[in-house]
């Protein structure tokens, strides 16, 4: 069981979902989840994540709902003992899990 479950509501994203990622990805503390919650994307947002490959990422589809309900999907897939949210267009530097 992961230490910490990262949730990220995303739609339309795929201008920004890549690096957002790849921010959480370069963590300097590796125990977590990566949950994705795409919100009825109609853009290329599942190609891209789909494109990143990393064992602690799983990816949630739904029909769009908003950002609050995408959240509480994501908390009802986390097993992490603590939780995390970040924004599909925002970043973290390498020291936030920490």
């Amino acid at each position: 069981m992961p230490l910490i479950s990262v949730v990220i509501p995303v739609y339309n994203g795929e201008k920004t979902i890549r690096e957002t990622i790849e921010s959480v990805l370069n963590q300097t503390l590796a125990d977590f989840e990566l949950l994705i919650i795409d919100d009825g994307s109609q853009d290329s947002t599942l190609e891209v994540v789909a494109s990143i490959k990393d064992p602690r990422i799983k990816v949630f589809s739904y029909p769009n709902a908003n950002q609050a309900v995408s959240r509480n999907r994501g908390l009802s897939h986390a097993v992490g003992e603590y939780i995390s949210f970040i924004d599909a267009d925002d970043l973290w530097t390498p020291d936030k899990l920490e």
